[in-house]
C-alpha cells in the first residue's frame, strides 16, 4: 500500500512539475530559443489547451484499459514530451514536446485519484485524495524551485533532462507497485457521458472551474501583491513562496480529514472558508505581517477544497470515474485560465490590491452553489421513505 502511493506521489509530482516548469525558466527559454518573452509563455498555454481539450478525449479512447496499463502508459508519454523538450533547440520542436507530455496530464491524474480511492475504506477517500494530490504541492513547493535553480546554473534544458529521468522511476515504481488486477470495469463512451447529467457531477465541474478562477486569481499575481500592497522586499518573496507552500500542504491534510466526515458539507463549508480568506485578506495586506500570514492562511483554504472538489464528482460517477475525474481536472485548467485573464481586468481597473476582493466574489459564486447542492441532498434525505404495502391476508 505505502510503495503504491508512494508512485503515484512522485508521478503526480513529475507531471506537476513538467506543468509549471516553463514559468520558472521563462526567461533562459526566451533568450535561447530567440523569441520574445510572451511568445515563449504560449508554451504555457498550449499546455494548458492541450490538458482542456486533450484530456477527455485521450481518457475516452483508453477506457477498456487496466488502471496499471494505463497509468504507466501515461506517464511514457510524459516521459517522452519531456525528452523532446529537453532536447528542443526549435521552438516548434519545444511546442510539440509540451503538448505530448500534456496529454498525459489529465487522464493520469483522474487515474490516479480514482486508483487512489480504491485502495482504502470508503470512509477514507477524501484521505486517499489528499494523499496522491501532494504530489502536485510538492511539484509546486519543491519541484519548481529546484527547477528554477537548475535552469539559471545549468541552461534551461537541464530542468527537463531531470523531470524526464524522474519519469523513468515514477514508471518504474508504477509497473512495480501497482497491481495487475487493477482493471477498469469495462464501460462504452455512452455510459461515460451519461453521468454529466446528473446534477452532483455538473455541480462538482462548475464550482470546480469557478473556485479555481477565483483563487487564481490571487495566485497569478501573489508576487505584485506581496511587493506592491504587502510591503515585501523582493528577497522576501522566495520565503513568502515557501509559507505559501507550507501552507498548501496543511491544506491538503485537513481537506483530506474534512472530506471523510461528508463530502459536500465539506465542500460547502471550504469554500466558504475560502470566500472569507480572501475577503478578510483585502484588510490585512498592506500590513506585513498579517500578509505573512494571510498567504499561509489563503494556501491553506486554497488546497483544503481540493479533496472535496475531486471526491464530490469521483463519488457520483461509479460507471465512469476516471472521465468524470478528468473533466473535472480539466475544469481546473479552465478555472486557472479564467482567473488570470480575470485578475489582470480587475488590476487594470483596480489596483493589485482589488483582486483578493474579485476572488472573494468568484468564490463566493461557488460556495452558493454547493451549498444549494449540499441542501438539495439533506431535504431528499429527510423525506420518509414510502411504507411497503402490507402482505395479504
Amino acid at each position: 500500500m505505502f510503495f503504491r502511493f508512494l508512485a503515484l506521489i512522485l508521478s503526480l509530482f513529475v507531471i506537476g512539475t513538467g506543468e509549471l516548469l516553463p514559468g520558472g525558466v521563462i526567461e533562459p527559454l526566451a533568450e535561447g530559443l530567440g523569441v520574445s518573452i510572451p511568445t515563449a509563455g504560449l508554451v504555457i498555454t498550449a499546455y494548458a489547451a492541450t490538458v482542456v481539450f486533450g484530456s477527455p478525449i485521450v481518457t475516452g479512447l483508453t477506457t477498456r484499459l487496466s488502471r496499471r496499463t494505463l497509468l504507466i502508459g501515461l506517464m511514457s508519454l510524459a516521459t517522452i514530451g519531456n525528452l523532446i523538450s529537453a532536447l528542443a533547440d526549435d521552438y516548434g520542436v519545444l511546442i510539440v514536446g509540451r503538448v505530448i507530455t500534456a496529454l498525459s496530464h489529465g487522464t493520469f491524474a483522474a487515474a490516479s485519484i480514482v486508483v487512489a480511492s480504491t485502495m482504502v475504506p470508503p470512509e477514507k477517500a477524501g484521505t486517499a485524495v489528499s494523499r496522491v494530490l501532494l504530489g502536485f504541492n510538492l511539484a509546486a513547493v519543491v519541484g519548481v524551485p529546484l527547477g528554477t535553480m537548475i535552469g539559471q546554473h545549468f541552461g534551461w534544458h537541464a530542468p527537463f533532462r531531470v523531470t524526464a529521468g524522474l519519469s523513468v522511476l515514477a514508471m518504474i515504481l508504477l509497473a512495480v507497485a501497482m497491481p495487475k488486477t487493477q482493471a477498469a470495469a469495462p464501460t462504452s463512451i455512452k455510459d461515460e457521458l451519461r453521468v454529466f447529467g446528473r446534477r452532483k457531477i455538473l455541480v462538482g465541474i462548475l464550482t470546480t472551474a469557478l473556485s479555481t478562477g477565483g483563487f487564481f486569481t490571487i495566485v497569478t499575481f501573489m508576487v505584485p501583491l506581496a511587493t506592491e500592497v504587502g510591503g515585501l522586499s523582493t528577497g522576501s518573496v522566495p520565503v513568502m513562496l515557501v509559507v505559501y507552500g507550507i501552507g498548501s500542504i496543511a491544506g491538503n491534510w485537513v481537506g483530506g480529514k474534512v472530506a471523510d466526515k461528508g463530502l459536500m458539507r465539506a465542500l460547502a463549508g471550504t469554500l466558504a472558508a475560502l470566500t472569507v480568506t480572501c475577503a478578510l485578506f483585502y484588510f490585512a495586506a498592506p500590513v506585513t505581517v498579517l500578509a505573512w500570514l494571510f498567504f499561509f492562511l489563503f494556501a491553506l483554504a486554497q488546497f483544503a477544497i481540493l479533496p472535496a472538489l475531486q471526491g464530490s464528482v469521483l463519488s457520483e460517477a461509479a460507471e465512469a470515474p476516471t472521465f468524470a475525474v478528468t473533466v473535472n481536472v480539466a475544469a481546473l485548467q479552465v478555472g486557472a485560465t479564467l482567473g488570470s485573464w480575470y485578475g489582470g481586468r480587475v488590476i487594470d481597473a483596480f489596483g493589485v490590491r482589488g483582486i483578493t476582493l474579485a476572488a472573494a466574489a468568484l468564490v463566493a459564486v461557488s460556495t452558493l452553489i454547493a451549498t444549494w447542492s449540499w441542501q438539495q441532498d439533506r431535504a431528499k434525505a429527510a423525506v420518509p421513505a414510502a411504507p411497503a404495502p402490507e402482505p395479504a391476508a
